[in-house]
């Protein structure tokens, strides 16, 4: 089932040429991560998130392009955000450190396929009581820089509602 569709944007069509020409490339592949402390509530922040997806179409977004005479932006009526939700806890600080690396490098590596949604996935790694590593990856296809404080900023609002129930 579709939502909408779109024709993409002249920049939008020149990421996915490139990602299509070069897909082992992770030039529109970002990364956001940070460490957390106190007491978050991993669960909470999964249901905040998954509020996003669901409240903005460009989380349920895919692109198509082949068989096409142009490029399109589908709209997906539904995504479920994938989430790893790990604990590290039994780990050393070095470990989980070299551990966090090597898991934001398989993160980067195993990237996006555009046709498939959604493009964007989040990861929360306990590594002690109220400490954990939280990152979230999507395609530039999706949003750019500028958006990230605005997605940031309705996610701790979304995620304090939540908290306060």
């Amino acid at each position: 089932m579709i939502a909408d569709i779109y024709e993409l944007s002249p920049i939008q069509a020149g990421m996915l040429f490139h990602r299509v020409f070069a897909p082992e490339s992770t030039a529109y592949f970002d990364q956001f991560s940070c460490r957390l402390t106190g007491a978050v509530q991993p669960e909470l922040l999964r249901k905040a998130w998954q509020q996003l997806v669901d409240r903005h179409p460009v989380f349920r977004t895919s692109f198509h392009w082949e068989g096409l005479d142009k490029p399109v932006q589908v709209v997906h009526p539904q995504a479920k955000l994938p989430w790893d939700g790990l604990d590290w806890r039994g780990m050393t600080p070095e470990a989980q450190a070299a551990r966090w690396t090597e898991y934001l490098d398989a993160d980067r590596a195993r990237g996006f396929e555009p046709d498939v949604v959604p493009l964007m996935r989040a990861a929360i790694v306990r590594i002690r009581d109220g400490d954990y590593y939280f990152c979230w990856s999507h395609h530039h296809l999706l949003l750019d820089g500028w958006c990230l404080t605005l997605v940031l900023s309705e996610l701790f609002a979304r995620y304090e509602a939540l908290t306060q129930g």
